[in-house]
């Protein structure tokens, strides 16, 4: 559920906004964050880390991972929300969820807004202060967990378009678990460049004879390796489920290039 958005990045605003959730949370509560590798994202991430933890709050923050680990994390360390911050081209924003596709309820929303309307927040002891700690592990969490719920071994090539967004990082490692080698197209950038355009991700699968295409947009789309649509899935569990289940033309590529 988005909690913040802008076309700006207004430090105090957004530390301010990090104190109101740390008010909900309460004293001693916990917080996942994350963030696409967007600079203004990781800006805004920090603001609100501090926020959090000038409340009481302890942050585990995972940095540059897609939104779908924070989800995930979020119930696995039995924490009580997640934030994922990221910048769509124009404007950055603030989700925060209570797991992987389960939003906050629109109560608790109310009460971060009745917090964020306070005009002052009564200081803390410094002992009293929330901390924040990085946690390494969330990628290599959410790839065993995927791979423990859908077990193959299919042996193919299969070129990736992961629009310069976070998912780069984790579809390579994915992948190899059931025996496909990933080569990855717009792979991750930490700045604003332009992914290269839908044309180009084509002609590289068809030229470099790939066995399958993904392009990671709101949905997975799916391609032969000609280039023609196969289908499309919501999201990396359903995608794993498709590549389960598909049987390669004629084998094309199997075995690898």
């Amino acid at each position: 559920m988005r909690i913040y958005s802008a076309d700006s990045c207004d430090a105090r605003e957004c530390l301010e906004q990090g104190m109101a959730i740390g008010a909900w949370l309460g004293q001693n509560g916990m917080i996942m964050t994350g963030t696409d590798g967007k600079p203004v994202s990781r800006l805004v991430r920090r603001a609100l880390t501090v926020g959090l933890a000038s409340r009481g709050v302890t942050v585990l923050d995972m940095r540059m991972v897609p939104d779908v680990v924070v989800g995930y994390e979020v119930k696995r360390q039995g924490m009580g929300a997640g934030l994922y911050v990221f910048f769509d081209g124009s404007r950055v924003h603030v989700d925060i969820c209570k797991g992987e596709d389960e939003p906050v309820d629109e109560e608790s929303m109310r009460l971060i807004k009745q917090a964020r309307a306070k005009a002052s927040y009564e200081p803390l002891a410094i002992l009293d202060l929330g901390t924040i700690l990085y946690y390494p592990n969330g990628i290599e969490d959410y790839i065993d967990y995927l791979s423990g719920e859908i077990q193959f071994r299919k042996p193919m090539t299969v070129l990736a378009d992961c629009q310069t967004t976070p998912v780069a990082a984790i579809v390579p490692g994915l992948l190899e678990r059931f025996g496909i080698k990933a080569t990855l197209f717009n792979g991750l950038v930490s700045g604003y460049a332009t992914p290269k355009p839908k044309e180009e991700f084509l002609e590289a699968l068809r030229r470099e004879r790939f066995s399958l295409g993904l392009r990671f947009m709101d949905v997975v789309e799916i391609y032969d390796g000609d280039g023609t649509k196969l289908d499309e899935r919501k999201g990396l569990k359903p995608m794993l489920q498709y590549l389960k289940d598909h049987q390669l033309r004629n084998n094309r590529k199997e075995g690898g290039r």
